[in-house]
Protein backbone atom coordinates (compact mmCIF):
# COMPACT_ATOMS: atom_id res chain seq x y z
CA UNK A 1 0.00 0.00 0.00
CA UNK A 2 1.46 3.35 -0.85
CA UNK A 3 2.02 5.78 2.12
CA UNK A 4 -0.75 8.14 3.29
CA UNK A 5 0.81 11.30 3.10
CA UNK A 6 -0.57 14.75 4.20
CA UNK A 7 -1.90 17.23 1.90
CA UNK A 8 0.45 20.45 1.21
CA UNK A 9 1.23 23.45 -0.96
CA UNK A 10 4.25 24.37 -1.93
CA UNK A 11 6.60 27.58 -2.78
CA UNK A 12 8.99 26.71 -6.14
CA UNK A 13 11.92 28.70 -7.27
CA UNK A 14 12.43 28.00 -10.87
CA UNK A 15 15.69 28.99 -11.80
CA UNK A 16 17.47 29.58 -15.45
CA UNK A 17 19.90 26.93 -16.40
CA UNK A 18 22.66 29.39 -16.87
CA UNK A 19 22.50 30.10 -13.17
CA UNK A 20 23.98 26.46 -11.87
CA UNK A 21 27.45 26.12 -11.90
CA UNK A 22 28.78 24.39 -15.12
CA UNK A 23 29.01 20.37 -13.98
CA UNK A 24 24.81 20.67 -12.09
CA UNK A 25 23.80 22.83 -15.62
CA UNK A 26 25.12 19.25 -17.14
CA UNK A 27 23.05 17.34 -14.77
CA UNK A 28 20.04 19.04 -15.05
CA UNK A 29 20.43 19.18 -18.91
CA UNK A 30 20.74 15.38 -19.17
CA UNK A 31 18.30 14.68 -16.49
CA UNK A 32 15.82 16.78 -19.25
CA UNK A 33 17.16 14.94 -21.94
CA UNK A 34 15.89 11.21 -20.71
CA UNK A 35 12.01 12.73 -20.84
CA UNK A 36 9.35 11.18 -18.54
CA UNK A 37 9.95 14.27 -16.42
CA UNK A 38 7.41 14.07 -13.53
CA UNK A 39 4.17 16.72 -13.34
CA UNK A 40 4.07 18.77 -10.69
CA UNK A 41 1.48 16.72 -8.98
CA UNK A 42 2.73 13.59 -10.26
CA UNK A 43 6.57 15.10 -8.50
CA UNK A 44 5.43 16.64 -5.17
CA UNK A 45 3.90 13.20 -4.01
CA UNK A 46 6.48 10.88 -5.02
CA UNK A 47 9.18 13.69 -3.07
CA UNK A 48 6.46 13.87 0.22
CA UNK A 49 6.57 9.48 -0.17
CA UNK A 50 10.16 9.62 -0.34
CA UNK A 51 10.24 11.80 2.81
CA UNK A 52 7.96 10.16 4.61
CA UNK A 53 9.82 6.66 4.02
CA UNK A 54 13.01 8.07 5.59
CA UNK A 55 11.36 9.10 8.69
CA UNK A 56 10.31 5.65 8.89
CA UNK A 57 13.48 3.68 8.48
CA UNK A 58 16.58 3.19 10.17
CA UNK A 59 17.84 6.28 8.48
CA UNK A 60 17.60 9.78 6.96
CA UNK A 61 19.06 9.07 3.89
CA UNK A 62 16.92 9.61 1.01
CA UNK A 63 17.83 9.87 -3.11
CA UNK A 64 17.78 12.90 -4.54
CA UNK A 65 18.42 13.17 -8.30
CA UNK A 66 14.68 14.92 -9.67
CA UNK A 67 13.92 18.67 -10.38
CA UNK A 68 10.79 19.78 -12.19
CA UNK A 69 11.22 21.35 -15.24
CA UNK A 70 10.07 23.98 -17.71
CA UNK A 71 10.40 25.33 -20.78
CA UNK A 72 9.81 29.44 -21.52
CA UNK A 73 11.04 31.11 -24.50
CA UNK A 74 13.01 28.95 -25.47
CA UNK A 75 15.27 28.38 -22.24
CA UNK A 76 15.31 25.98 -19.24
CA UNK A 77 13.91 26.64 -15.69
CA UNK A 78 14.81 24.40 -13.25
CA UNK A 79 13.57 23.26 -9.96
CA UNK A 80 15.83 21.35 -8.25
CA UNK A 81 14.12 18.90 -5.25
CA UNK A 82 17.25 18.41 -3.08
CA UNK A 83 15.00 16.19 -1.13
CA UNK A 84 17.96 15.02 0.70
CA UNK A 85 18.92 18.64 2.41
CA UNK A 86 15.44 19.33 2.99
CA UNK A 87 14.77 16.49 4.91
CA UNK A 88 18.08 16.99 7.09
CA UNK A 89 16.94 20.59 7.59
CA UNK A 90 13.63 19.68 8.83
CA UNK A 91 14.75 17.03 11.23
CA UNK A 92 16.97 19.50 12.30
CA UNK A 93 14.22 22.24 13.03
CA UNK A 94 11.67 19.48 14.30
CA UNK A 95 14.37 18.70 17.05
CA UNK A 96 15.39 22.25 17.82
CA UNK A 97 11.68 23.02 18.64
CA UNK A 98 11.05 20.10 20.84
CA UNK A 99 12.68 19.28 24.38
CA UNK A 100 15.28 16.53 24.00
CA UNK A 101 13.19 13.52 25.92
CA UNK A 102 10.03 14.15 23.39
CA UNK A 103 12.77 14.95 20.19
CA UNK A 104 14.20 11.46 21.27
CA UNK A 105 11.03 9.77 21.11
CA UNK A 106 10.34 10.96 17.21
CA UNK A 107 14.15 11.48 15.78
CA UNK A 108 16.47 9.77 17.88
CA UNK A 109 19.89 10.95 18.48
CA UNK A 110 21.23 7.94 16.18
CA UNK A 111 19.74 9.44 13.25
CA UNK A 112 19.83 12.94 14.40
CA UNK A 113 23.45 13.08 15.22
CA UNK A 114 24.86 11.64 11.48
CA UNK A 115 22.47 13.86 9.69
CA UNK A 116 23.64 16.99 11.41
CA UNK A 117 27.23 16.11 10.53
CA UNK A 118 26.50 15.08 6.78
CA UNK A 119 24.11 18.63 7.07
CA UNK A 120 27.41 20.50 7.92
CA UNK A 121 29.47 18.93 5.43
CA UNK A 122 26.88 19.87 2.55
CA UNK A 123 26.80 23.43 3.70
CA UNK A 124 31.10 23.55 3.54
CA UNK A 125 31.30 21.92 0.17
CA UNK A 126 28.87 24.17 -1.32
CA UNK A 127 28.32 27.46 1.31
CA UNK A 128 25.85 28.84 -1.80
CA UNK A 129 23.36 25.95 -2.14
CA UNK A 130 19.77 27.10 -2.08
CA UNK A 131 16.83 25.11 -1.08
CA UNK A 132 13.88 26.22 -3.97
CA UNK A 133 11.05 24.52 -2.43
CA UNK A 134 9.49 25.59 0.45
CA UNK A 135 6.47 23.59 1.87
CA UNK A 136 3.15 23.74 4.26
CA UNK A 137 0.58 20.94 5.19
CA UNK A 138 -2.81 22.25 5.42
CA UNK A 139 -2.42 25.43 4.47
CA UNK A 140 -1.11 28.51 2.14
CA UNK A 141 0.97 30.71 4.31
CA UNK A 142 -0.76 34.59 4.10
CA UNK A 143 2.60 35.63 2.72
CA UNK A 144 2.78 33.56 -0.14
CA UNK A 145 0.02 34.93 -1.24
CA UNK A 146 1.66 38.56 -1.04
CA UNK A 147 3.87 37.60 -4.36
CA UNK A 148 1.24 37.26 -6.59
CA UNK A 149 -1.25 39.14 -9.10
CA UNK A 150 -5.07 37.54 -8.95
CA UNK A 151 -4.66 37.44 -13.24
CA UNK A 152 -1.18 34.91 -12.75
CA UNK A 153 -4.04 32.01 -11.06
CA UNK A 154 -4.35 29.06 -13.57
CA UNK A 155 -6.90 26.83 -12.11
CA UNK A 156 -7.90 23.41 -13.74
CA UNK A 157 -11.08 21.90 -12.27
CA UNK A 158 -13.29 19.08 -12.96
CA UNK A 159 -10.89 15.99 -13.92
CA UNK A 160 -9.77 14.47 -10.55
CA UNK A 161 -6.51 13.21 -12.15
CA UNK A 162 -5.19 16.97 -13.25
CA UNK A 163 -7.73 19.36 -10.96
CA UNK A 164 -5.16 22.27 -9.45
CA UNK A 165 -4.66 25.49 -8.53
CA UNK A 166 -1.39 27.35 -9.54
CA UNK A 167 0.05 31.10 -9.72
CA UNK A 168 2.81 31.78 -11.40
CA UNK A 169 5.17 34.83 -11.70
CA UNK A 170 8.55 37.03 -12.38
CA UNK A 171 11.38 37.09 -9.29
CA UNK A 172 11.49 40.73 -10.20
CA UNK A 173 7.09 41.48 -10.17
CA UNK A 174 7.72 38.86 -6.55
CA UNK A 175 10.05 40.94 -4.87
CA UNK A 176 8.60 44.19 -5.29
CA UNK A 177 5.06 42.93 -4.45
CA UNK A 178 6.82 41.99 -0.94
CA UNK A 179 9.35 45.37 -0.36
CA UNK A 180 5.37 47.23 -1.26
CA UNK A 181 4.10 45.26 1.02
CA UNK A 182 7.01 45.20 4.31
CA UNK A 183 6.26 49.33 3.44
CA UNK A 184 2.79 48.58 3.88
CA UNK A 185 3.15 46.47 7.06
CA UNK A 186 5.91 49.20 8.66
CA UNK A 187 3.22 51.84 8.27
CA UNK A 188 0.53 50.18 10.07
CA UNK A 189 3.21 49.29 13.04
CA UNK A 190 3.84 52.60 13.66
CA UNK A 191 -0.04 54.08 13.90
CA UNK A 192 -1.30 50.20 15.23
CA UNK A 193 1.32 48.50 16.77
CA UNK A 194 -1.20 45.72 18.25
CA UNK A 195 -2.84 45.33 14.48
CA UNK A 196 -2.38 41.73 13.44
CA UNK A 197 0.37 42.07 10.43
CA UNK A 198 1.47 39.28 7.76
CA UNK A 199 4.31 37.04 9.65
CA UNK A 200 7.03 35.67 7.46
CA UNK A 201 7.44 38.67 5.03
CA UNK A 202 10.65 39.51 5.80
CA UNK A 203 11.52 35.65 5.78
CA UNK A 204 10.40 35.11 2.16
CA UNK A 205 12.51 38.37 0.86
CA UNK A 206 15.76 37.73 2.29
CA UNK A 207 14.93 33.86 0.60
CA UNK A 208 13.89 35.22 -2.73
CA UNK A 209 17.24 37.29 -2.75
CA UNK A 210 19.08 34.42 -3.19
CA UNK A 211 18.21 33.54 -6.51
CA UNK A 212 19.09 34.57 -10.03
CA UNK A 213 16.56 37.68 -11.17
CA UNK A 214 15.59 36.04 -13.73
CA UNK A 215 13.83 33.14 -12.02
CA UNK A 216 10.03 32.38 -11.60
CA UNK A 217 8.08 31.96 -8.87
CA UNK A 218 5.13 29.25 -8.21
CA UNK A 219 2.96 28.82 -6.38
CA UNK A 220 0.82 25.23 -6.39
CA UNK A 221 -1.66 24.38 -3.71
CA UNK A 222 -0.63 20.56 -4.21
CA UNK A 223 -2.64 18.07 -2.24
CA UNK A 224 -4.91 21.49 -0.87
CA UNK A 225 -7.01 20.99 -3.84
CA UNK A 226 -8.38 17.75 -2.96
CA UNK A 227 -9.48 19.13 0.22
CA UNK A 228 -11.64 22.10 -2.02
CA UNK A 229 -14.39 21.02 -4.02
CA UNK A 230 -14.45 23.51 -7.22
CA UNK A 231 -16.66 26.33 -6.33
CA UNK A 232 -14.50 26.77 -3.49
CA UNK A 233 -11.23 26.40 -5.67
CA UNK A 234 -13.00 28.82 -8.08
CA UNK A 235 -14.44 31.36 -5.23
CA UNK A 236 -10.73 31.53 -3.71
CA UNK A 237 -9.73 35.11 -3.50
CA UNK A 238 -7.03 35.47 -0.88
CA UNK A 239 -5.01 36.55 -3.36
CA UNK A 240 -7.04 39.49 -4.11
CA UNK A 241 -8.13 39.99 -0.37
CA UNK A 242 -4.50 40.15 0.38
CA UNK A 243 -3.72 42.90 -2.11
CA UNK A 244 -6.72 44.56 -1.09
CA UNK A 245 -5.16 44.92 2.66
CA UNK A 246 -1.91 46.17 1.51
CA UNK A 247 -3.77 48.52 -0.77
CA UNK A 248 -5.70 49.67 2.02
CA UNK A 249 -3.13 50.37 4.71
CA UNK A 250 -1.53 52.79 2.55
CA UNK A 251 -4.55 54.34 2.32
CA UNK A 252 -4.75 54.46 6.05
CA UNK A 253 -7.84 52.20 6.35
CA UNK A 254 -6.88 49.85 8.73
CA UNK A 255 -10.12 48.71 9.34
CA UNK A 256 -10.75 47.69 5.82
CA UNK A 257 -7.26 45.80 6.12
CA UNK A 258 -8.09 44.05 9.34
CA UNK A 259 -11.13 43.24 7.62
CA UNK A 260 -9.80 41.82 4.41
CA UNK A 261 -6.84 39.32 6.14
CA UNK A 262 -9.86 38.18 8.17
CA UNK A 263 -11.41 36.58 5.39
CA UNK A 264 -7.96 35.03 3.85
CA UNK A 265 -7.44 33.37 7.87
CA UNK A 266 -11.61 33.08 8.02
CA UNK A 267 -11.13 30.83 5.07
CA UNK A 268 -8.46 28.83 5.36
CA UNK A 269 -9.05 28.10 9.30
CA UNK A 270 -11.42 25.18 8.66
CA UNK A 271 -8.72 23.44 5.88
CA UNK A 272 -6.25 23.85 8.47
CA UNK A 273 -8.66 22.05 11.36
CA UNK A 274 -8.54 19.18 9.80
CA UNK A 275 -5.20 17.84 10.67
CA UNK A 276 -6.23 17.47 14.38
CA UNK A 277 -8.94 15.69 12.92
CA UNK A 278 -7.58 13.28 10.81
Amino acid sequence: MAPVVSPAAYLRVYEPLAAFPPAERLRWERYAAKGRLPSRRAGARQERVIALVATIRPSLDVADESAFIQMADGLMFVCPWYTQLRVWQAAMEFRGGLPDRVAEAFIPRRLADPAEIELDRWRARRPDLKVYVQTCTWMVPPPWFVLFAPAERMLVTGDSANRSLSYRTSMSLARRRVGLALEALEVLRRVAPDSPGVDGLAEIRGWLEDFHPHSWIELDYGGLVDLLDDDALRNDTSVEDLDEALDALRRGRTDVAVAAYERVLNRWRPVQARESAS
